[in-house]
């Protein structure tokens, strides 16, 4: 018969060999989870409430619903930073997986890149001073001849501009603050951008001096761009966002961010 010390090392023997192959399989597990490649996401973070930076964070609409992409895809996601007009180069590259960036689907951007299905609807609005509302509150009078306009380069503002606007005199402006420093300081009679811009602006007590036209100028889907040869992570993308469509877990987001204070002249 074995002895009981001769027992107690077998015993001790076998538990060992247990607790490395248990080792082991967890380090398997973690190896694949850590195999599994990041989602890079590009962001031009100057376009609040959409997508901005607030103490050295992203945070903002498309933030929020990165937040449910890694939850939803199991991929961990980094953030790029870009200046907006960079970030179509960007992805074309493959330095960046998708944009997310508050950009508009456009037939010229769809011809070069895959957008997923939309998640907000927008448009161009305009923004006056609060105290040319008697001179230039009425939306139609934007396009009379000489009108001052101003908008954001590389954005759907600028084409809209170049379109539609053809008789007034337009400047172009590098980032919405430049933009607003002009306005108020009446270089510019108008300032063109995306709503959700002009909504937070004009919603702003900081910013009362300004007032958003509530008129669209134009209407506009807002999705996610990858290229045209990444259909798999578009189709992810899309039973994503058709899932929290279903489920009512967009809205609240926007809620959150977007906050509209109406003025009608």
């Amino acid at each position: 018969m074995r002895s009981n010390a001769t027992r107690k090392r077998r015993y001790v023997q076998l538990s060992m060999l247990f607790i490395a192959f248990m080792v082991l399989i967890t380090g398997c597990a973690l190896i694949g989870v850590d195999r599994r490649p990041p989602l890079h996401i590009g962001v031009a973070p100057t376009y609040a409430p959409v997508i901005f930076e607030h103490e050295g964070e992203i945070v903002g609409i498309e933030a929020d619903l990165a937040l449910l992409v890694t939850n939803k895809i199991g991929r961990q996601i980094v953030f790029h930073r870009y200046a907006f007009p960079e970030l179509l180069d960007a992805l074309k590259r493959g330095d960046i997986d998708v944009v997310m960036s508050g950009m508009s689907v456009t037939e010229g951007r769809s011809k070069e890149f895959l957008f997923t299905q939309p998640y907000m609807e927008i448009g161009q609005l305009a923004l006056i001073r609060t105290q040319d509302i008697g001179r230039l509150g009425r939306i139609q009078w934007i396009r009379r001849p000489g009108t001052r306009v101003g908008y954001e380069r590389g954005t759907t503002g600028e084409e809209y501009v170049a379109s539609g606007l053809t008789r007034s005199i337009a400047f172009a402006f590098d980032n919405v603050e430049d933009g607003l420093r002009s306005l108020r300081a009446g270089r510019i009679d108008y300032f063109i951008h995306d709503s959700p811009t002009i909504w937070r602006l004009a919603g702003d007590p900081s910013h009362r001096d300004l007032v958003g036209l509530y008129r669209p100028l134009t209407t506009e889907s807002v999705a996610w761009a990858v290229r045209r040869d990444d259909r798999e992570l578009a189709a992810l993308l899309n039973g994503a966002l058709s899932y929290w469509q279903r489920a009512g877990r967009i809205e609240p987001i926007l809620n959150r961010w977007i906050r509209v204070r109406i003025t009608t002249p």
